[in-house]
């Protein structure tokens, strides 16, 4: 064989190889297409079978806690007063959970969408306030407010959100506090005057160490998926409000000292309304 036939040869063999890989590749990017497709396709299906199931959960559990509620304001027996309480303070906790469940997914699946809208901020804390001051006297729990002397008094963000993330918190102090304590909601803003902070201070017994660890979810990784962990409840309420402020673009954090208590407290940017 002389070498023009050995060259031809090689590059025919050459010619063959890089067909080859070439088919190869498109093999893979075939399969992997396909593989997106179907990872779509389920992550949507997902996503519609739990805003369904959200609905369909919703729809009951309005009805028990609207007649949970009748029962309660329109009688006086004590033992029917009584299991009308629980029957609506566990139906609204089981509606907490389904919506908390509900907005994980869509922030995982970046479908969550948030408002850009001037709220009266007092106004917002002031709700908070109101809705779990009953909790708070049945607790025996002091529920104050604090607004710094120089906060401002409304504010550019999305006040459902906002309102979200206090109701989680301040919920979270009352459950883990004692008998005579207090839990005290203070607004103020950064020196700068750029920010504005939104804490929550409780008198409870402080955040385990053991617990601290995966407290919102391993902040470094909040994108792994979301497991219950035996024991320690759904723990939604804070892994939900640190993702929302993240999206609202501020910082959710905490100081905590066993037996006297814990401070949480979130950052947000302060886009005051200017007239």
């Amino acid at each position: 064989m002389n070498s023009f036939s050995i060259a031809s040869l090689v590059v025919v063999l050459a010619l063959a190889g890089v067909a080859f890989i070439y088919w190869q590749a498109q093999q893979r990017t075939h399969l992997l297409k396909n593989q997106l497709n179907d990872a779509l396709a389920g992550r949507q299906r997902l996503q519609d079978f739990l805003a369904s199931m959200s609905h369909h959960l919703r729809t009951p559990l309005n009805g028990v806690m609207g007649y949970a509620e009748y029962v309660y304001s329109s009688t006086s027996e004590p033992m029917i007063k009584f299991t009308s309480k629980i029957i609506l303070e566990n139906s609204l906790q089981m509606l907490h959970l389904v919506n908390g469940l509900l907005d994980l997914t869509k922030i995982q699946e970046g479908s969550l969408t948030l408002s850009n809208a001037e709220f009266d901020i007092q106004e917002v804390v002031e709700s908070v306030r109101a809705l779990h001051q009953a909790r708070a006297n049945d607790l025996k729990i002091t529920l104050s407010v604090n607004m710094a002397h120089n906060a401002p008094s409304r504010m550019r963000a999305d006040p459902y959100r906002v309102r979200q993330v206090l109701n989680n918190l301040v919920d979270n102090a009352l459950n883990y506090n004692k008998q005579n304590g207090s839990v005290l909601l203070t607004v103020s803003p950064s020196a700068n005057g750029q920010f504005i902070t939104f804490s929550v201070q409780d008198s409870g017994q402080g955040v385990p160490a053991e617990v601290q660890k995966t407290l919102f979810m391993r902040k470094q990784q909040k994108k792994e998926p979301f497991v219950l962990q035996p024991n320690e409840g759904a723990g939604l309420g804070l892994i939900l409000s640190y993702q929302l402020v993240d999206l609202m673009g501020g910082i959710l954090d905490y100081n905590t000292q066993a037996g006297k208590g814990s401070l949480f407290f979130f950052t947000l940017p302060l886009r005051e309304f200017k007239h």
